[in-house]
């Protein structure tokens, strides 16, 4: 019999089209909704809903490469208060850099994507590493006095 998967499973993956045998279906991946029987009309169904979902997947990867792009080009600079060895009073945090990408430069960016293993602490150039979806891009952060 075959069956279009409708979740993954050992051997088979989800939207998957395979020929398994009739008791198999019958009385396992048809009861606990793993599967339903490959009709035509479904086939052609899956075939339609699995090309809008390519479709959308490369639509969201140009958005994310084009915004990659945008922050690779960037240079943010901070002004924060510091002491004469040039260390930060306070450290210089991703809500920060969030906020300065935000407000700056109109780029909505998920605080969690901006990776910081610490706070920056010290004046000077640094490089930020910021990761969407997979992908991930350096963005180059200044750092000056306050005077």
């Amino acid at each position: 019999m075959k069956v279009i998967f409708l979740k993954d499973i050992p051997g088979a993956k989800k939207n998957q089209v395979k020929e398994v045998a009739n008791g198999y279906a019958l009385n396992y991946l048809l009861p606990q909704k793993l599967a339903i029987v490959a009709t035509r009309e479904m086939i052609a169904t899956l075939g339609n809903k699995v090309n809008k979902t390519e479709d959308n997947n490369k639509k969201v990867d140009n958005k994310t490469d084009k915004l990659l792009k945008t922050i690779k080009n960037l240079k943010i600079s901070i002004t924060a208060k510091a002491n004469e060895e040039g260390h930060l009073f306070g450290g210089i945090t991703n809500e920060d850099i969030q906020k300065i990408l935000k407000e700056k430069h109109n780029l909505d960016i998920n605080k969690n994507s901006i990776d910081l293993p610490q706070h920056l602490k010290e004046l000077g150039d640094h490089k930020v590493t910021i990761k969407i979806d997979n992908q991930e891009t350096k963005l180059k952060v200044i750092i000056k006095s306050e005077k």
